[in-house]
């Protein structure tokens, strides 16, 4: 336990939980990596007083399938943490994310091609993707693989998602409910979709784990921007939990329209594993340094002001990466006192993991890299992808001022490296290096020599394009860029 441990006081908050999908916590993505990775972050959640964890692709064959999705689900027990499946109601896999199992919905589709979902963005033709749930066979599917997840697994609750945004179901069968919700067609989720899932799942979940959390997904917006839909919530299980993606958003005069709600916000750790990956960005997560301690506060006060009774913190990948570890600590004890100031918070908790010296250096560091990360990170984007995929739709090139910026950060995290303990020389190795990659990359995105490449490039055919790409891949070896990152060496 961290020293702060036997100090703190009981959280007011009763649902604390990190979101994940496996791919952002194995390193590599395999059997014995899944539950190393996972029993990890599992220790680190008990220490800082989590107590739930969402993981979607729970069950996955390329990471050892059943036996080890047990493995896990026993472990989080043991350590007083919540393992909670994603279920895919209308999508995502169903209850097993991996295709060639029978609660897979593709494996389900190709059986019963009759229950795929018309999309609302593409009504005219039908993927194996997608479920209708307006049919009683897809019911019966439901409530069958809830009932073998339930009795086959440890686990301390779902967490649901039914067809999302383009995906929501536009056939005859759904008429009905297109017609009852008056936003069903504007946003991501369907009200009347989750009103016949969530219950279905609702019931055999607790038949076999009475104290379950069942959340699902409301995605968004919030409950008071959409006032006309929340009828459509009424019949749900009281206990069921509503998962709300507010975000930074925060209404303290509304009252939700069930009984149990928590807040879901997207940016709680945005760092793969720094060797795991090369930097291809998904709408989730990449490669980066993205400390939020500002963020991360005002989240906190978020919470205790609305009417919320928790909060999921999505993105979540290692809390190996400093900047994902800094921001579930931040979360956790911004919402626990949402009076302590950053300042409080950094001679309590950067001090504890960097050492006292440090601690000012590293504070600085976090908080200028929390804005300038949003500034730059469309220059390395647009490089990095060029040198992975020899593609892209025109790069973005870093300003004097940036650049400048990008080297005193690395500066700085070297003065906090002479003076940081052991522990927080580690955390500063992981950030130096990717600090280092910014700056390598902002230098070579003003480099006269590339200014061909900042033109819009389709294809890498061109012989003249070719060419320039072969320069920049020799040019980026000098630099000491990490080609088995950066992968520009096969241009060269």
């Amino acid at each position: 336990m961290s020293e702060q441990s036997d100090k703190r006081t009981d959280h007011a908050l009763p649902y604390r939980i990190l979101w994940t999908w496996d791919a952002w916590v194995c390193d590599p993505f395999d059997a014995e990596s899944y539950v190393d990775e996972y029993k990890k972050l599992i220790d680190f959640m008990s220490e800082w007083d989590y107590n739930g964890l969402i993981i979607w692709g729970f069950i996955d064959p390329q990471h050892g399938g059943e036996e080890t999705a047990k493995e896990v689900a026993r472990y989080g027990k043991s350590k007083g943490i919540r393992i909670m499946p994603g279920v895919g109601a209308g999508g995502y896999g169903g209850f097993v994310a991996h295709p060639e199992h029978q609660y897979n919905i593709q494996t389900f589709l190709r059986e019963r091609p009759d229950l795929a979902a018309m999309m609302r963005d593409a009504p005219d033709s039908k993927t194996d993707w997608w479920l209708c749930l307006y049919q009683e066979d897809t019911l019966k599917w439901l409530r069958e693989g809830a009932a073998w997840l339930a009795e086959n697994f440890d686990i301390g609750g779902v967490n649901i998602e039914t067809n999302e945004m383009g995906a929501i179901d536009v056939c005859p069968h759904a008429a009905k409910a297109t017609e009852i919700e008056p936003n069903r067609l504007k946003y991501a989720a369907s009200f009347s979709d989750l009103s016949i899932a969530v219950p279905i799942i609702y019931e055999e979940i607790k038949k076999v784990r009475p104290d379950a959390w069942v959340s699902y997904a409301t995605y968004e917006p919030a409950w008071w921007h959409r006032q006309e839909d929340l009828h459509l919530l009424a019949n749900m299980p009281e206990d069921a939990i509503a998962q709300w993606n507010m975000e930074m958003d925060v209404n303290a005069e509304s009252d939700p329209p069930v009984k149990e709600n928590i807040s879901l916000i997207h940016s709680g750790g945005w760092s793969y594993h720094l060797a795991a990956f090369p930097p291809a960005w998904t709408f989730m997560q990449y490669r980066c340094f993205y400390p939020l301690l500002k963020e991360m506060h005002q989240f906190g006060v978020n919470q205790r002001t609305s009417k919320v009774k928790g909060f999921d913190l999505g993105n979540a990948g290692s809390h190996k990466m400093p900047d994902n570890e800094i921001n579930y600590i931040a979360a956790i004890e911004f919402s626990r006192d949402p009076s302590m100031s950053i300042d409080d918070f950094s001679e309590r908790f950067i001090r504890q993991l960097y050492g006292v010296r440090a601690e000012p250096l590293v504070k600085e560091l976090m908080l200028a890299q929390e804005d300038l990360q949003k500034d730059v990170q469309w220059v390395w984007k647009s490089w990095a992808t060029l040198m992975l995929k020899g593609l892209s739709e025109g790069l973005v090139q870093a300003t004097e001022e940036q650049i400048e910026k990008l080297r005193a950060q690395v500066e700085l995290a070297r003065r906090a490296y002479e003076v940081a303990s052991d522990d927080g020389k580690r955390r500063l190795d992981t950030i130096i290096a990717v600090l280092n990659e910014y700056r390598i990359i902002a230098e070579l995105s003003v480099d006269p020599r590339f200014a061909k490449l900042t033109k819009a490039i389709s294809k890498t055919n061109d012989v003249e394009v070719s060419e320039e790409i072969r320069k920049l891949a020799q040019i980026a070896a000098s630099t000491g860029l990490p080609n088995d990152i950066y992968c520009y060496m096969r241009w060269a």
